[in-house]
């Protein structure tokens, strides 16, 4: 299924909730920073922790992912099919997404230090350990539904 550029906004701009499933159907939610859109129906995760959600990916391949932007009013449920990839392109991408997180997390220390100061110091460091992290994984999820769960007004 195509996803619209608000969608694909939406997603590449916020934390996005991955629901994974194990095999006898228990479920598993997991917040996840790292999520892009990288075409009109594919997103990119990329595994940095996942245990438990890595375990019920390779047992049962089916995700959904809720997504908020609650200021702009948009908020969309997505479901689809996972792959798991530890090497290639996909993997490769997954890296370039992660340095430029790494910008991103950067960029936000100035803007802490601002609103915020007494948190910088945490921030930072939080900032330096994920510098260190390198990928697990990456997880392409075609998207196969979509739905908006943001009642508009009437």
């Amino acid at each position: 299924m195509k996803m619209s550029d608000e969608v694909k906004e939406v997603i590449n701009n916020n934390i996005v909730h991955l629901a994974t499933y194990s095999r006898d159907g228990k479920p598993n939610v997991v917040p996840v920073g790292l999520c892009r859109a990288i075409s009109d129906h594919e997103l990119l995760i990329v595994d940095v922790f996942f245990k438990k959600t890595r375990k019920n990916l390779e047992e049962n391949p089916q995700v959904a992912i809720a997504v908020e932007a609650l200021e702009e009013l948009k908020a969309y449920q997505l479901k689809g099919e996972a792959k798991i990839f530890t090497q290639g392109e996909f993997y490769e991408k997954a890296l370039e997404i992660m340095k430029e997180q790494d910008k991103v997390r950067e960029e936000r220390v100035s803007v802490w230090k601002e609103k915020r100061p007494e948190m910088v110091e945490r921030f930072e460091k939080l900032v330096a350990s994920h510098r260190k992290l390198r990928p697990k994984a990456a997880v392409l999820v075609d998207v196969e539904e979509i739905y908006s769960t943001m009642r508009r007004g009437d």
